[in-house]
């Protein structure tokens, strides 16, 4: 099959974390995709291809010099559905507004983005799904990589070590990740936007649970004696800064994010993201959340408010200068595939992020695609070849 056919197989393959059930992977269907991908790499001739008990895939090809690692992620986000997936082939975009179902659409003026795109050839979603090209581009792009290499025996490549890992989403991707089995001396994780970019600074990223137990009696009878857990949980989000949202924010500025709110008048549940690249930023906005929960429990002493936090993964900045061995090589790829380099800062996190504070030096490539987390995800199919190319290219010896 060709690169794009790869891809539409796999974005139709239901693989939604979840951050409900503790369990590894988070949710058994992402091993569906990690049975296929275990059956396709073993027809590439990677003859140790395997899925191990958390649901992530390991392979590697040998070859000769560098042992160089390759990550994607099986797992999709969890904002909006990924059941019944469907997409749409959009030929040579001619810029405007694409219509999706549902009344949706999607404009450049909403999605500036867009504007890059045109003459190009898209793949959107119908409006009730993402897409999964978060990560499913990437397995893509790496699976299109190792067809390459199977087809075109004389040439020579570094040996390939692959990966795919699951529930990257929830922060989770690295936590029985085996670094020994997968026996990288470096990695990339293809899990970007934009083929120029070459990210090695990201987010340092937690997560925070509250739940509010309030008081419940009839509102009949209520005078200064119910206390209202949802009413807690809008004055806790009204005490934190307003300006700092996702909505308000750009480059390095951090955020903090309301995820979920669950509940009833006697029991509420939220949760939050907290981000910030500089270590003393990630500090300072888990205290502003700890004493707004602390006044609150002050305020309304009759009611139970608790927080949990918990740290997802930590910028990796530190780490790759340290060792900028796959920064070079990487700009120097994509320089003789006609790409200009630009190193930036994810707005978000890769599992490359954890591999490299624990010693793997992986920084993080574009797919081509772009809008993740979301209906309005869509991928630029030529960028997404270009990328393929530049895979193999990686890998080359």
């Amino acid at each position: 099959m060709d690169s794009l056919e790869r891809f539409i197989r796999y974005v139709k393959i239901d693989t939604q974390a979840s951050d409900q059930t503790g369990t590894t992977p988070s949710t058994e269907k992402q091993k569906d995709l990690g049975v296929l991908l275990v059956k396709e790499l073993l027809d590439l001739g990677l003859e140790d291809a395997h899925m191990d008990e958390y649901g992530v895939v390991y392979a590697h090809l040998e070859g000769k010099g560098t042992r160089i690692g390759l990550n994607a992620h099986m797992d999709t986000a969890l904002e909006v559905t990924d059941t019944n997936v469907k997409p749409h082939l959009i030929k040579d975009y001619k810029g405007g507004t694409i219509k999706l179902a549902n009344g949706f659409e999607m404009s450049p003026a909403q999605f500036p983005v867009l504007r890059k795109h045109v003459g190009h050839d898209l793949v959107v979603t119908d409006g009730n799904t993402l897409l999964g090209a978060d990560d499913k581009a990437g397995i893509a792009i790496i699976m299109s990589a190792l067809q390459y290499f199977h087809d075109n025996p004389k040439v020579q490549h570094n040996t390939i070590c692959v990966a795919f890992t699951v529930d990257e989403e929830i922060g989770e991707g690295p936590l029985h990740f085996n670094y020994r089995k997968f026996n990288a001396k470096y990695a990339y994780t293809i899990d970007g936007s934009d083929p120029s970019m070459i990210e090695a600074e990201n987010f340092n990223a937690y997560a925070a649970k509250v739940n509010i137990t309030g008081v419940s009696i009839h509102p009949g009878e209520a005078k200064g004696k119910l206390i209202n857990a949802l009413l807690i949980a809008n004055e806790l989000v009204s005490m934190l800064p307003v300006k700092e949202t996702p909505f308000d924010s750009e480059g390095k500025q951090g955020y903090w994010h309301l995820g979920g709110l669950n509940g009833d008048s006697e029991n509420a549940s939220m949760s939050f993201i907290l981000r910030d690249f500089k270590d003393d930023g990630i500090k300072n906005r888990i205290n502003v959340l700890k004493d707004a929960i602390n006044k609150l429990q002050d305020k309304y002493p009759q009611a139970k408010i608790s927080i949990e936090f918990k740290e997802q993964y930590r910028n990796m900045k530190k780490f790759v200068d340290k060792k900028p061995i796959a920064l070079k090589r990487a700009r120097a790829v994509m320089r003789k595939n006609g790409i200009e380099p630009v190193s930036a800062a994810i707005r978000g996190g890769t599992d490359g992020a954890t591999f490299s504070r624990n010693g793997l030096i992986t920084p993080n490539l574009g797919t081509g695609s772009y809008n993740h987390h979301g209906r309005f995800e869509f991928l630029d199919i030529q960028e997404f070849n270009k990328m393929i190319s530049v895979v193999i290219d990686l890998m080359k010896k």
